[in-house]
Order: structure tokens, then sequence, then C-alpha cells
């Protein structure tokens, strides 16, 4: 068994998933890495095949991905890492601080993004608190195996899976925030705009809280049929 699975969920991600293994390659820890794809239809899986990492397949949807993954992995705890997310240098230092010596369930680590931008800074400064408005799952989600079955793992939702896993969470025990930083992606930000993308994303929350579909939210949010 290893002390650490690390869950990237990936579809259609040939760009940034390399860049993200090879990072993962620099660290000398006890952990595995599992790509759980949701039907990719470009080098995805190709590139994970080169990088001889554990591929766990199944159809579209983070929910359902991240599950699969989890059912997949051997680790005694699990990282839900976003396949266009880096890890801080001193990870698993910092897991083992708290994961192990001080026994929490749950944690996320702040955010901060790719590009030099004041508004993505000032979004990036509240990632150090923990709500429901500004912990999410690009800010990985690093969690006990134990604790994560007794949650039942992830809702099978297309959308907003990691919010629901933390409300869950949060009804049992406090979610830590690891004191470094994780760096993702802006790509979403810049293709969209910064501001209108922050504030879309709080509407879609607050739908979310008020009873709005998860469906129908993700029909928005990637502008597709399902």
């Amino acid at each position: 068994m290893y002390k650490y699975s690390i869950i990237i969920p990936t579809l259609n991600e040939e760009k940034f998933l390399p860049l993200v293994l090879e990072h993962l390659n620099k660290f000398d820890e006890d952990f595995e890495i599992i790509v759980a794809d949701g039907g990719s239809r470009d080098d995805t899986l190709i590139t994970a095949e080169d990088f001889n990492v554990k591929i766990c397949k199944c159809e579209k949807g983070k929910g359902l991905q991240l599950n699969n993954g989890a059912k997949c992995s051997s680790g005694k705890v699990l990282i839900f890492l976003h396949a266009d997310t880096f890890l801080p240098d001193d990870v698993f230092n910092l897991i083992n601080e708290y994961m192990f010596i001080k026994k929490i369930n749950i944690a996320t680590f702040k955010m901060k993004f790719d590009i030099e931008n004041y508004l993505m800074k000032v979004y990036s400064w509240f990632t150090k608190f923990d709500s429901i408005f500004t912990t999410f799952g690009d800010q990985v989600i690093v969690i006990r195996r134990d604790f994560f079955n007794e949650l039942n793992g992830f809702p099978n939702l297309t959308i907003f899976e990691d919010v629901e896993l933390c409300r869950k969470a949060r009804r049992k025990t406090k979610i830590y925030k690891l004191p470094a930083f994780v760096t993702t992606s802006a790509r979403r930000f810049i293709r969209k705009g910064i501001l209108k993308t922050q504030l879309l994303n709080g509407l879609y929350i607050m739908g979310y809280l008020i009873g709005v579909s998860p469906a129908r939210i993700y029909k928005k949010y990637f502008k597709e049929k399902l």
C-alpha cells in the first residue's frame, strides 16, 4: 500500500498533463499517480502511458472520474490534483506534518495563478480562508482515505462535486488550509475575461446553493449540450 495516491481527472489534457507529470517525477516520495480519464480524444492517454502511470477509464463526469480514481488507488492519503495545477516543492513535508503527525482528515492548499495580474492576486488572497465561496478542487483536496470513505466519496456530479464534498466534510470536521500555494493555470480566466469569469463563478455557486440543477449550470459553464 502506498503512502499517497495522486489522482488526476482528465479530459483532453494533452497540453498540461505532461508538464504536471514531469513536475511530479521530481519528488522522491512513496506515492502513485492515477490518471482518471473521462474519454479523452487527444493524446492525453498516450502521455499517461509514456509516464508509466496508472490509468483508470470511465465515462465523463468529474465526480465519477474522481471516485473511480480513488477505487483504483491504494494510498493512505488521497491527493486530488487538477491536470493544470502544480504542487509546491515542500508538499510532502507539509502533508506528512498535517495528515500523519497532527492527524487531520482533510485539507487544501492556498492557490495562486501562473500569470501576474492584480485581480488574480486578490482572488488568490481569499483562498487562505475556508468557505463555500473560497475552497474548490483546484486548490488540491488532500484527504485521508478512511475519511473519504466515511463521506462516501464525491457525489456523482459534473460540476461542484468538490463543493459538495467539502460541505459534507465541514459537518464533521474543519478543512485545514496548508501553509503553501499550489499554482494553477489561469487559462479559463484569460479566455473568457478575468472579471467576467469571477462574477460568473459567484453566480453559479449561488445558483447551486438555491437549488439550480448542476446539469443546467454545467451546460452554461462549458456552453455545450449534455
